[in-house]
Parts: C-alpha cells; sequence; structure tokens
C-alpha cells in the first residue's frame, strides 16, 4: 500500500520539486468535528528528507470523504476503515474512511432505531457497535445496544439505567470476539462473542463487584480483573480469575481508599496496572484525594504496590505498547516521571518537572511526558529505547492529544467547551520540533487520528539530524536571536535569580534525569540501616518446566469446557449454517494448546467427569426451583426461561456421565 496521489501533488505544489525517489507510506489521517460537521484531513508527510513547510503544505482535506453536518459524537473502528458519526437528527451512521485510491469504498450503514445516542464503541475486531443512550423505563428496546456493523441491524439490547468511565464500554469482548461479558449485580455474565442473541452461557460470581476488565490476550483461559470497593471497614479487592473454572482467583490484591478504580492492560496481557482514587483524602494532605497504584501479574506469579520516588498523587501510568515496562508520574508538582520494569522495579527517571500526562508513540519507541490541563502545556519528548530526551515544545490550552499511527507526528487540540477561544490543531515532529502545522479554528469539539493495525506502519527510528537543525523549543529564528541579558539590581548576589532558573530547568524536565542501578531499582524502600539488599530469586529449570506443563493443562481444560459449553447451547459448538465449526470454538481449541484430541483426552479424565457431573445436579436444582416459581404463579426473567429450556439436555447428560461413570468403576 503505497500511496502517491494526494501527498505527491501536494509535494510538487509546494515547490518541494519532483515526488520522484520520495518514500511514501500509507496515508495518514486527521478527524475533526466542529459546528459545521466532521471532516478528514491528508496527515503530513513523513519523509525524512522533507522541509517543515511542505510537509505542512500536504495537509489538505480529504475529497473522498464528504463533510458530514450536525455531528455530536464520532468514533473510529479500531482498524481505522469504518468512522461512526452520531447526530440527533440521523442516529448513527457508519462511513468509510478509506480514500478511494486505497480501496473502493462502503456505502453508508445506518444504524437502526439510534435517538440521542451518548456513549459509542466498536468490538476489537470491528464486528459490532455498542451504543448508550439516557434510560427510558417504557422504551420497547433496552438503552444499551448492540449492532452488527456490516448491516446495522440490532442483535441485542439490555437495561442499564447509570453510567461512569468506570463502567465504559459496558460490554467488553476477548480480541478475537469469541467471548464477550457484561457486568450486572454480584456477577458478570458471560457471552459468545459472535452470538449475542443465544444468552447467557456461563456466570462469573462475585459478590459487590464494581467494575472488570478482559485481559487483551486471547489465550485460553480468558484472565478478568474484578473489582470490589470497600465497605463497611472492610478493604478494597481486586482479584483476577479465569475463564473457565472462575471460581478460584489466580491473584488477588486488598488495600484500602479506594472507591474508584482505573485498569491499564500490559498489551501481551501479562500483567494489570490497577490504579485506585478516593474523592477525600482522610490524611488531609490533599484536597483532590488519595490516589495508590498497584501491579498483578495474570499468572499470580507478582503482584506489589508500586513505590514512586516522591510522595504525592498518582498523576498518570501507563504500559509501553511493547509491554516491556510501564511510566509513571507521581508526586506533587513538580512531578517526577520513572520508568519501571515489569516486577516495578524503576529502571530510569525522567526528572522532575510539572508533567501530568503519559503518551507512548503507537510503536512504542517515542514518549511524550507532557503537562496538560490545569499545567502550562510544556512537552517533553523522549527515545525510550536510548533513554535519551530529544526535544521540547509547548501546546498551551491544549485538551485534546496524540501519535499519529506511524509514529512521526504528535497533535495537540484545544477544545471547545473546555476552552472556548483559541479553538484549533497543532502538529509536531516526533522529535517535540514545530509545530510544523497549524489549523486555527472558530469552534472545534473533536480532534483525532485514524487508527491503523499494528503492522501498517513500519517501527523507525529517529531520523539522522542535519547540521544546525532546530529540535528544541521555538523557531530557528528565534535560535538565532541574540539571548537577552538577565537585569540584575545593584548589589544583588543573584540567589533569587538562581533558584528561579534551577525551579524553571526543573518545569522544563531539563534536570534531574537518570538512570537508576539496580540495586537502587531493587532496595526495599525501608530496609535497615546496613542490612544488603536480598538477591532477587532465580528460577530453576524443573520449576519453569513445571510451570509451563501446568499452563498447557488448564488451557486444555479450558478448551475441554469452553467446548461443553457450546454444547449445552444449542448447537454443538457450529456456526449458524450447522457445517463447520464455530471460528471461536476452533481458535480456542487451538489457542488452548493443542488440538481437539488433548481437549478430548481432558474431557475423557474421571475427575473432571465427577465435577461436571456436580456442575450439572446444581443446574438441574436450578431449574426445580424456577419451575416451583412458575407453578406459584410468580414471575420469571428471559435467563431464567432460557434455563428452563435446557431441562432435557441437562438430564440427558447427567444420566450419560453416571453411566460412563458406573462403567468405569467396574
Amino acid at each position: 500500500r503505497r500511496l502517491r496521489s494526494g501527498k505527491m501533488a501536494a509535494l510538487e505544489e509546494a515547490g518541494g520539486g519532483s515526488a520522484e525517489g520520495v518514500e511514501a507510506f500509507p496515508t495518514t489521517r486527521l478527524l475533526l468535528r466542529n459546528r459545521q460537521g466532521v471532516s478528514l484531513l491528508h496527515g503530513p508527510l513523513a519523509d525524512k528528507n522533507m522541509e517543515d513547510t511542505v510537509a505542512a503544505a500536504s495537509v489538505a482535506p480529504d475529497g473522498s470523504f464528504a463533510p458530514l453536518l450536525g455531528a455530536s459524537l464520532c468514533e473510529f473502528s479500531p482498524s481505522g476503515e469504518v468512522v461512526a458519526v452520531a447526530s440527533a437528527t440521523a442516529g448513527v451512521v457508519l462511513h468509510s474512511s478509506v480514500a478511494a485510491t486505497d480501496v473502493e469504498p462502503q456505502p453508508p450503514v445506518v444504524l437502526e432505531g439510534c435517538g440521542r445516542v451518548q456513549k459509542l464503541a466498536f468490538s476489537p475486531q470491528g464486528t459490532y457497535v455498542v451504543t448508550w443512550q439516557k434510560y427510558e423505563a417504557e422504551a420497547e428496546v433496552q438503552n444499551l445496544r448492540v449492532f452488527e456493523a456490516a448491516t446495522g441491524s440490532l442483535v441485542t439490547s439490555f437495561p442499564m439505567k447509570k453510567l461512569s468511565s468506570m463502567l465504559w464500554p459496558a460490554l467488553q469482548w476477548t480480541s478475537d470476539e469469541a467471548l464477550c461479558m457484561r457486568m450486572v449485580s454480584n456477577e458478570v455474565h458471560v457471552f459468545h462473542g459472535r452470538e449475542l442473541s443465544r444468552g447467557v452461557v456461563d456466570k462469573i460470581r462475585s459478590p459487590n463487584v464494581a467494575a472488570f476488565s478482559v485481559s487483551p490476550a486471547a489465550t485460553l483461559p480468558i484472565k478478568v480483573c474484578l473489582f470490589t470497593p470497600e465497605t463497611k471497614g472492610k478493604p478494597a479487592n481486586v482479584r483476577i480469575c479465569q475463564f473457565p473454572n472462575s471460581e478460584r482467583a489466580i491473584a488477588s490484591k486488598t488495600f484500602f481508599n479506594a472507591q474508584e478504580i482505573t485498569f491499564n492492560w500490559a498489551p501481551n496481557g501479562s500483567a494489570v496496572l490497577v490504579k485506585t482514587h478516593t474523592d477525600v483524602d482522610r490524611t488531609g494532605a490533599s484536597y483532590y484525594g488519595s490516589t495508590g497504584l498497584h501491579i498483578l501479574h495474570s499468572d499470580g506469579s507478582y503482584d506489589s504496590s508500586v513505590s514512586t520516588q516522591k510522595e504525592g498523587p498518582i498523576s498518570d501510568a501507563k504500559f509501553s505498547p511493547t509491554g516491556r515496562h510501564f511510566v509513571v508520574v507521581a508526586g506533587s508538582m513538580p512531578a517526577v516521571a520513572t520508568l519501571f520494569d515489569m516486577r516495578a522495579n524503576a529502571v530510569f527517571s525522567f526528572g522532575t518537572a510539572h508533567r501530568n500526562t503519559i503518551c507512548f508513540s503507537p510503536h512504542g519507541r517515542f514518549l511524550c511526558l507532557a503537562g496538560f490541563g490545569n499545567l502550562a502545556g510544556d512537552m517533553d519528548f523522549w527515545d525510550v529505547n536510548k533513554q535519551k530526551k530529544m526535544g521540547s515544545n509547548t501546546a498551551h490550552c491544549a485538551v485534546g492529544f496524540g501519535w499519529s499511527p506511524d509514529s512521526r507526528f504528535f497533535m495537540t487540540a484545544t477544545l471547545a467547551p473546555r476552552m472556548n477561544v483559541d479553538n484549533g490543531v497543532k502538529i509536531f515532529r516526533y522529535n517535540g520540533a514545530g509545530p510544523i502545522f497549524e489549523l486555527p479554528q472558530t469552534q472545534l469539539f473533536d480532534a483525532k487520528w485514524r487508527p491503523a493495525l499494528p503492522g501498517v506502519y513500519p517501527d523507525r527510528p529517529q531520523s539522522p539530524t542535519r547540521r544546525n537543525e532546530n529540535q528544541g523549543k521555538g523557531s530557528q529564528a528565534a535560535a538565532a536571536a541574540a539571548k537577552p541579558q538577565a537585569y540584575r539590581p545593584p548589589r544583588s548576589s543573584g540567589a533569587l535569580a538562581a533558584m528561579m532558573r534551577a525551579e524553571r530547568a526543573g518545569e522544563t524536565g531539563g534536570s534531574g534525569a537518570a538512570k537508576l542501578s539496580a540495586a537502587a531499582a531493587s532496595r526495599p524502600k525501608h530496609l535497615p540501616v546496613g542490612m544488603a539488599p536480598p538477591a532477587p530469586a532465580k528460577i530453576s529449570k524443573s520449576k519453569a518446566k513445571k510451570d509451563k506443563q501446568k499452563k498447557k493443562k488448564e488451557a486444555e481444560e479450558a478448551a475441554a469446557l469452553m467446548q461443553k459449553l457450546d454444547l449445552l447451547n444449542g448447537d454443538g459448538g457450529h456456526d449458524a449454517a450447522g457445517d463447520e465449526p464455530s471460528a471461536a470454538a476452533g481458535a480456542n481449541a487451538t489457542k488452548g494448546g493443542g488440538s481437539g484430541a488433548a481437549a478430548a483426552d481432558a474431557v475423557e479424565q474421571p475427575p473432571d467427569k465427577e465435577k461436571r457431573l456436580k456442575k450439572l445436579r446444581k443446574a438441574l436444582k436450578a431449574i426445580d426451583a424456577i419451575k416451583e416459581k412458575v407453578a406459584a404463579g410468580q414471575d420469571v426473567n428471559t435467563d431464567q426461561k432460557a434455563k428452563l429450556d435446557t431441562e432435557d439436555t441437562v438430564k440427558a447428560e447427567i444420566a450419560e456421565l453416571e453411566q460412563e461413570l458406573a462403567a468405569a468403576g467396574a
């Protein structure tokens, strides 16, 4: 996919000469939503030999995308090929965001019966669209709705009265869309990811659960992180369980001062960062409440509270897209930004500065540490691999921000209604140089890059710098200007000025960056004086082999139980046509650590049959209780009616298992 249409023409018109010999990558695009509607712009050229003026000239409206009027909300699909636009008049419409020069765009798709949608999200592979609107008790269709993206038809709906950032997205799929989960009171319901209309497959019981998050890894068993807030003097709890076999927690951690929570999974699902928050700080140290940070490995091998270098609130914490480390900005302002390894050991300090935002480039090579919101908007750009700062810049009053999918540009936007003046977009290079492009707007509501799937753009290192190239703050003309001398009053020692310069250096991130030694990184915070730090534990070859065998066995058992769940819910794991096994079942069996024969061997083990028989008898007992309610004239819900329909299947399997166990005992 090498494109030379709009960008190459812009290059020649800008006086950059012929476009021949210029390496062109897939076109990046920038979406803007303002009072006039939604529009797409071509992103700037990413060639290392391009001058800033030439690169900026390539930013132009995408003629293949007609502006959409009256939009109140817009969201890209994970692949970036579709953009969903919500408006009060037209509902939700799915538009193709692919230029006509790339592939033939698809016609718009209108979602059936959408009203004033307030939240919008896509499933991981873009198969479904989830919308939320204000709850109405008398509405024929519930307010949390799931639509098929290809046709716009309604798949299913659920009631959801209240919505918060901690509860969105309300439906969470595994990355392969084999399973879908939804939280209700005291439990999490599990659905077939591609057949939601078949109802609840299984449930994960968790009393007082307030939030949950599904691991991005699709390997079996699926990891799910559950949060229970503190109540009546009992501490809050975060635990990781696996599905199937969700009764036992793999990892668990308890702590106080936790009313709200934010999950941040490593991209490979190996660990999760848990950031907690309370509205009131009981110690009185902060007006904004108290925060905490913890890390849990999904295999249960390690969990710990993350110790920061400076006391104070946790401003931000994020995993790198590489999944090898994470960055934390913590402490009272000026805060300290620190790079940690996967065992929460501090590896590198980015120094002290007025920063509260972490933004990794999509490839994880570059990092922007910024002070947005109520801070001045200073930004530092780092090469994480080299642990070296590339440059700095400032974007005053920035509300929106983000990296381009090729990791070569960083965008900041001043948006309404947070800021109703000086709205617009600025684009900087990956090293902080610029802005190379500015677009003022009368009133801008949203600005975001069109995303791209991994592998579309290559991971490119820093480009070699030219002689006298300015990568710092401001323009070349300002850098060439003579530096004005500071005024010094008579008989002044300059101590106050030196102190102010030191503070300013801390604000711009120019001081305190250092690589932390292994001893300092692994040393406990309250180690007795004179005591050496404990040596890191080494895993023997035999233990590593046993752990590998254990994981393989768990995956095989999970694959077998997944197949059983398909058999209990209607069509024996086949798709709607009934001819081929479902993609979810096939993928799960493969990712479960082997073929279907391995899963069958796991099913044939007598202990597993006894467990299964016990679970089926329990289900039959629940069905009998529902039948008694029906006989007494009580109302039953949809899930209970679905359970009654499975009575014959459950009884038949119980009889079959009893015969097999009797034969095995004989």
